[in-house]
């Protein structure tokens, strides 16, 4: 006789279907609980990258400045609106806007100021940055 043999171990069982139910209850429940932290995570990465890349313009500016000569750096530009020629609005996500002044005293110093404003809010208050450099002649 060729059949197949269960071997039947005394006290084995499986799972019940109310323990298989409250078992995917319990881990639905912590899911759902556990939800808004991960969107909390993620609204702070966005918001880190937004620093972030707030930061990195504002330096690729100064450094665009600083390696003009000092001659060629006219005073004018604001900080707090768009000026023709003072201020870079070409990527939509970001407005950078650079101010130069001419110091009085002494006559041979500028004071160079970059600020850029992140256009959108992931979380919190609108990300930007400002910088400021003395350049000398």
């Amino acid at each position: 006789m060729s059949g197949a043999r269960v071997a039947v171990v005394d006290g084995a069982r499986g799972f019940t279907l109310v323990e298989v139910l409250l078992a995917l209850f319990l881990m639905g429940l912590t899911l759902m609980a556990a939800a808004p932290m991960f969107i909390h995570a993620m609204k702070e990465t966005a918001a880190g990258a937004d620093l972030g890349s707030v930061g990195a313009l504002a330096v690729q500016r100064m450094e665009l400045l600083r390696a003009t000569d000092f001659y060629g750096l006219t005073a004018g530009g604001g900080l707090s609106t768009n000026i023709s020629g003072y201020s870079d609005t070409s990527d939509p996500d970001f407005t950078v806007r650079w101010q130069i002044v001419d110091n009085a005293s002494p006559a041979t110093l500028k004071t160079v100021s970059v600020r850029v404003i992140a256009t959108r809010t992931a979380i919190g208050r609108q990300k930007e940055t400002t910088l400021t450099t003395v350049r000398a002649r």
